[in-house]
């Protein structure tokens, strides 16, 4: 039995459809594996099943180890866990997208880590005229696809992209037999719109469907879980909350949230008020800038924390880090693996990675790699770097994974068998070749260039790679080290644990943009570039996108447990802090 709040019971007991309020380190996850195992419980021996839909795999992984520490064959194997993607894939897109003719044959889904991606995009700018620039890939990545079938999203709104680009993007992305994230969500709708057997189907299977970050729904998403609600087999448990929705950019808006608790009857008047990871002044802090009722409290071991709340303000960004939040974690004794920096947008966070690496301090995040990150071998020499040095094999699935991504930039193939037995086995072969060659070249520089020269062979060897792909992996290593010696690495002194940093990052700095923060948290936290024109963003127009500032402002205070310095800075003359500072009662 999971130990809960009196709160957090209520909320696992109530038996109809609900949409739970649930501050930041309110222990949410905790109630959702609760609700699933007094929900499986319920139905084993049935054929029904307990859908649960988190916003990220990360989060799905957490969820599917608690479960199977906590429960048993029998209760597992009644729950479904999944992204909203992968559960439209695996539901109603595989099985069903032979009833909307557009939709390829045996498709493929295609991700941004996919070179076919960029080759994509690059093409139909070419055939606008336009040679790729900029963000010009952040703008393809963020589109999406409304109820309607209308392109939408931020890069066709602030961004370079045209109706007229999604459209031969999207012809494109069918045409090598691949959908994207949005056509998955979009074909997924259009065949519950058009065929209701299939949602008919769907909801019977499902008695109940759990949600987590309910408040970043999309439009899109709500939909589809609509379309599932007329059928009234599904019960819903929504979890969210409205003061972290940050996510407008991707389509989401708090009050799509709650009309559809409005549509399906949701109860409201339960909350999980307690913070079980910040400290009491960061509360106060956050508590001061968003009010609630009731008001969010610190409970727990939370409530003992000795916490810091710190605003100064600074010559450069890079001064809040070296001049205050490196010797408050020091003073805290708070490690820098258990520390984050946050900003609003990665580029305030690539020249302070720069610069802490140039004063030997661990970083890991945007600008913290001394090479480009899509350097053919960077992916796989990270990956085996650290489980060169591990004393285990917890870095497996990772080498997997890269090993996936390299076949496909080298080969342009998807080799799903590479997660297989066979797969496996050639991974474990990679990490022993690893070893073997960390004892006989121990320096960084000699190192990368063995694996690469060995790896290719191995490969060859295996099956798994032509013979023709083997001079590419020798070609990227050198384009890595010629990276490293532009961004002035001692390459000297390149030591085998610096390529596996980016791997196992468990003793770096995190630096991480406020967005993906989200459902993240770490002892002590910097927030840097807190100018206003920054956050809230200098095109800012409405009142919406005020307020959601706001409340992305609010997630990046309540990532802290202990330490929390918040910095703006004059690097600009123009430069003055962000109205939510003085808001949080700070400055």
């Amino acid at each position: 039995m999971i130990p809960l709040t009196s709160e957090q019971r209520e909320a696992v007991d109530y038996d109809g459809n609900l949409l739970l309020t649930a501050c930041p380190g309110s222990g949410k996850t905790r109630v959702i594996l609760a609700k699933l195992l007094t929900l499986a419980d319920q139905l084993v021996g049935t054929p029904h099943f307990i859908g649960c839909i988190t916003y990220t795999n990360a989060a799905v992984d957490e969820i599917e180890a608690r479960l199977r520490t906590y429960g048993n064959n029998a209760i597992t194997d009644r729950c479904e866990i999944s992204t909203i993607h992968a559960f439209c894939l695996q539901f109603i897109l595989r099985p069903y997208g032979w009833l909307i003719p557009e939709v390829p044959k045996r498709f493929q889904v295609l991700s941004r880590e996919n070179s076919l991606f960029e080759q994509i995009v690059t093409a139909v700018e070419d055939a606008l005229g336009r040679k790729p620039a900029g963000m010009v890939f952040d703008d393809y990545e963020s589109l999406r696809i409304d109820v309607n079938g209308r392109p939408c999203g931020q890069g066709l709104e602030t961004g370079i992209v045209t109706a007229e680009a999604a459209s031969l993007y999207w012809d494109r992305v069918r045409a090598h037999g691949y959908l994207d994230f949005a056509m998955i969500l979009y074909y997924s709708w259009k065949i519950l719109e058009q065929h209701p057997f299939v949602g008919r189907g769907v909801a019977s299977r499902f008695a109940w469907l759990l949600i987590d970050e309910f408040q970043d729904t999309t439009d899109i998403q709500i939909a589809i879980f609509g379309a599932l609600q007329l059928f009234l087999h599904t019960r819903f448990f929504l979890v969210g909350d409205q003061n972290q929705s940050i996510m407008r950019f991707a389509g989401a808006r708090p009050e799509l949230a709650e009309q559809f608790s409005d549509q399906i009857n949701a109860h409201r008047n339960i909350a999980l008020t307690g913070n079980f990871r910040c400290g009491p002044a960061i509360v106060t802090t956050a508590a001061r800038l968003i009010p609630t009722v009731p008001g969010m409290q610190s409970v727990g071991d939370a409530a003992l924390f000795p916490a810091q709340v710190n605003y100064v303000n600074v010559g450069r960004p890079i001064d809040a880090i070296t001049d205050h939040f490196l010797p408050s974690l020091q003073n805290a004794g708070i490690p820098l693996g258990k520390a984050a920096i946050l900003a609003p947008w990665w580029t305030h966070l690539i020249p302070v990675a720069r610069a802490l690496r140039e004063f030997d301090v661990p970083v890991f995040g945007p600008g913290a790699r001394p090479y480009r990150r899509r350097r053919l071998l960077a992916g796989l020499a990270e990956q085996l770097g650290a489980c060169a040095e591990a004393g285990n094999y917890l870095g497996l699935p990772g080498v997997e994974r890269a090993l996936f991504r390299l076949i496909g930039d080298l080969t342009g193939s998807s080799r799903y068998d590479i997660f297989s037995y066979q797969g496996r086995r050639v991974a474990l072969g990679l990490i022993y070749l690893a070893r073997e060659l960390a004892e006989r070249h121990p320096g960084g520089v000699a190192w990368l260039r063995a694996i690469a020269l060995s790896a290719g062979s191995y490969l060859e060897r295996e099956e798994w790679l032509p013979g023709a792909a083997k001079q590419p992996l020798i070609d990227s290593a050198e384009e890595m080290l010629s990276d490293m010696q532009s961004n002035k690495v001692d390459l000297a002194n390149l030591l085998i644990s610096d390529m596996g940093l980016f791997a196992n990052p468990e003793h770096a700095l995190k630096l991480i943009t406020l967005h993906n923060s989200k459902g993240r948290e770490f002892d002590g936290v910097a927030l840097i570039c807190m100018n206003d024109g920054s956050i809230p963003h200098f095109s800012t127009s409405t009142q919406e996108a005020y307020d959601e500032a706001r409340r992305l402002f609010y997630v990046g205070l309540t990532r802290a447990k202990r330490v929390l310095v918040i910095a703006s800075d004059q690097s600009h003359w123009r430069n003055k802090p962000t109205p939510f500072i003085a808001e949080a009662g700070l400055g």
